[in-house]
């Protein structure tokens, strides 16, 4: 049996919890460093989606950043309801990833003005979960049709790479839509890729 905490890790996210853990982590609570909520989320997919399972203690603290800095919490319970958001978001993640009926869709932000997703963030947080073991990513990235897959993902989190897009007369923000849209198909192609290479993860507890 799940104990009462354990069986909360497991809750789905409401729009509130989600407006929550997106305020704190662009509250002066949180290092400057931290991921925004949609870094957030391509960083947990890379986890789960990569090559191997890295345990939570590994990871966690890169959400705040590389400097590894600390948030500033204003008590034990607020520390507590905010690290078990995070964690209930990498579950989250884990079974809408593994529903075959459940269509992936990534958390970006949308420009009000034209109504276009916006992925940088999204994709520069999949590039930090590919660097917590870039060795292992490297069999993708030498697989001429996968790497094609992820090529996507990785210039729209790249300076350089964007700046050479823009100078090919690319419209930036057309491109970034364009990503958020494929990601949907782009991610449960990456994951079965490592599934068939690797074992399932579990659950964060």
């Amino acid at each position: 049996m799940l104990s009462p905490k354990d069986a909360e890790l497991f809750a789905v996210l409401s729009d509130d919890d989600l407006d929550l853990l997106a305020d704190f982590l662009e509250s002066d609570a949180a290092p400057e460093q931290a991921m925004d909520l949609s870094m957030l989320h391509g960083f947990l997919t890379a986890q789960l989606i990569g090559p191997e399972e890295i345990a939570a203690d590994k990871w966690f603290a890169q959400v705040w950043g590389e400097n590894g800095e600390r948030p500033k919490f204003a008590s034990v319970a607020e520390q507590e309801k905010i690290e078990g958001l995070i964690l209930r978001l990498y579950n989250q993640l884990m079974d809408e990833l593994a529903d075959a009926e459940n269509a992936f869709s990534p958390i970006v932000y949308v420009d009000e003005e034209s109504g276009q997703d916006i992925s940088q963030q999204w994709c520069y947080g999949f590039t930090l979960g590919t660097s917590m073991n870039p060795d292992a990513w490297q069999e993708m990235m030498d697989d001429e049709e996968y790497a094609q897959l992820v090529y996507p993902i990785l210039v729209c989190a790249d300076d350089e790479g964007r700046a050479n897009l823009e100078s090919d007369g690319q419209d930036m923000a057309e491109f970034e839509h364009e990503v958020a849209a494929s990601l949907v198909d782009i991610i449960p192609e990456i994951r079965t890729f490592w599934l068939e290479r690797r074992e399932v993860p579990k659950h964060m507890h």
